[in-house]
């Protein structure tokens, strides 16, 4: 009997607190969490390095439900093998790596911390085109519909500043 071996991709497990702050505490950082659950996310890959920056905050998005392009999330740990503890942030693919490669003695892993930071403002360009154009065009539109505008007194003998509806009449010599 023969087994047939395929390429089994190994599972990379990442617990992470969501949502707290740092906090100096003497020379030592600490992670204050906003709630007491530890959430946990896997990745079935053949190697650390196919885990990406955006992936993890993807998956972190995901799991946590919120729409990745309308929160700014920040990503750190606090290094179990540095003395005094200080908070490392992860930017990269390659700081992502640092992190998941990164155990102590017994092979344990840092907590991963996520800030949610703020909630990001997205304009849609045709928001941004209308605004700009309401400077000017809008209220050209405006001036016309009440038919008040320059290129409404062209040839009307109206002065420049003189609403069409409240003419003085000028006396004529």
């Amino acid at each position: 009997m023969f087994l047939l071996q395929t390429m089994c991709p190994f599972s990379t497990n990442i617990h992470f607190d969501y949502d707290g702050h740092y906090s100096k505490d003497g020379d030592d950082y600490e992670w204050i969490p906003t709630d007491a659950r530890l959430y946990v996310i896997s990745f079935k890959t053949s190697s650390l390095e196919e885990i990406t920056y955006s992936l993890l905050k993807e998956r972190i998005c995901r799991k946590m439900g919120i729409d990745p392009f309308t929160k700014r999330l920040n990503l750190g740990y606090i290094p179990l093998v540095v003395e005094p503890k200080r908070q490392s942030y992860i930017l990269d693919d390659e700081d992502v790596f640092v992190y998941l490669t990164s155990v102590d003695r017994e092979q344990r892993r840092s907590i991963l911390h996520v800030e949610d930071i703020e909630e990001l403002q997205i304009v849609q360009i045709t928001e941004q085109l209308s605004r700009v154009g309401e400077s000017s065009c809008s209220r050209n539109y405006c001036e016309r519909e009440s038919g008040y505008g320059e290129e409404d007194n062209v040839g009307t003998g109206l002065e420049h500043d003189e609403h069409p509806h409240k003419k003085q009449k000028k006396s004529r010599l």
